[in-house]
């Protein structure tokens, strides 16, 4: 009985806090309840042709933050530091210039000796700065996508012979080589993705 009571009393909080709209992950170790929030404010800061830095805003109640990355928005993403709860900014200098990486933020805490995670922020897009200018011309009537892949949606297209501006070079999960461009469209300027394959 006082285990199906402990048990109803945790989905209940549980409901208020997700009726609340609040990111948290909820594990019970022990009959305890350990809430960990979910990182918020994930942004980069300033970004040369060997670093990417990037910061959050700090959470509550919390051990530290582990910082993951990947070279591709759905690929896999690898820890690259884990930081004292103190810390709200990472400086990655394991980069390439012009190369665009993906970075995701979560908080940990201890009960006991076992570390509990919480949720990963969201996915934060970020690239080195180029050496030079570079610009490709369309190979052919191309479909730029809004992130590296055949499955992310098509934004617009670009006619055979159109200039693009390279912002940065990236890849597909599969590892196919792909570029962030800038063109203009209509007027406006407009920021996709294509297959690097599909110009020169």
């Amino acid at each position: 009985m006082k285990k199906v009571k402990m048990l109803a009393a945790v989905w209940c909080l549980a409901v208020c806090l997700a009726s609340s709209g609040e990111a948290f992950a909820m594990n019970t170790i022990q009959g305890r309840i350990v809430t960990i929030p979910r990182v918020q404010g994930v942004t980069s800061g300033v970004c040369t042709p060997k670093s990417v830095n990037i910061r959050w805003k700090p959470a509550a109640g919390i051990s530290g933050y582990e910082i993951y990355r990947s070279v591709a928005r759905n690929g896999k993403y690898t820890r690259l530091a884990r930081l004292s709860s103190q810390s709200q900014a990472f400086m990655n200098t394991s980069v390439a210039p012009g190369k665009e990486y993906f970075y995701k933020v979560r908080a940990y805490t201890y009960s006991g000796n076992k570390r509990i995670r919480g949720k990963f922020s969201k996915i934060l897009r970020a690239n080195t700065k180029m050496l030079s200018k570079k610009t490709v011309t369309a190979k052919f009537g191309i479909n730029v996508r809004k992130f590296a892949g055949t499955n992310y949606p098509r934004l617009f297209g670009v006619a055979k012979g159109t200039k693009l501006k390279v912002l940065c070079e990236t890849c597909d999960k599969a590892g196919v080589k792909w570029y962030r461009i800038q063109v203009k469209v209509d007027g406006r300027k407009c920021i996709g993705y294509i297959r690097s394959d599909l110009a020169y």
